[in-house]
């Protein structure tokens, strides 16, 4: 495994890390979600196993956002998730709704 890869590895973690936060699951609910132990989730999430390109589909049908907006930056898997999806899943763990999204610029 190259450098590169790790990276890769590094980002996608850190994205699912960062959607997790803003729809407030868990592990567990993320491993029910996509029919798996929640440890398995977190072994994942750890490093110790690597996420696998048809669980990578999975999760992104879960948030409702393309599969390779899972390797994109930060603010584009933010833009590509939709508010209505991040405010039904904080819903479903008594968290209100929150606005993510960056403000639309206005045009000169």
């Amino acid at each position: 495994m190259t450098d590169r890869d790790d990276s890769v590895e590094v980002r996608l973690r850190g994205v699912i890390k960062e959607v997790l936060s803003l729809t407030c699951e868990t592990h567990t609910d993320l491993g029910r979600a996509l029919g798996m132990p929640g440890r398995l989730v977190a072994r994942r999430q750890a490093g110790t196993t690597q996420w696998s390109v048809p669980e990578l589909g999975q999760l992104a049908g879960h948030w409702n956002i393309p599969p390779w907006c899972l390797l994109s930056d930060l603010p584009d898997v933010l833009l590509a998730l939709p508010e209505k999806r991040v405010a039904e899943l904080r819903g479903a763990k008594g968290h209100q709704p929150v606005h993510f999204k960056p403000p639309t610029p206005v045009a000169a």
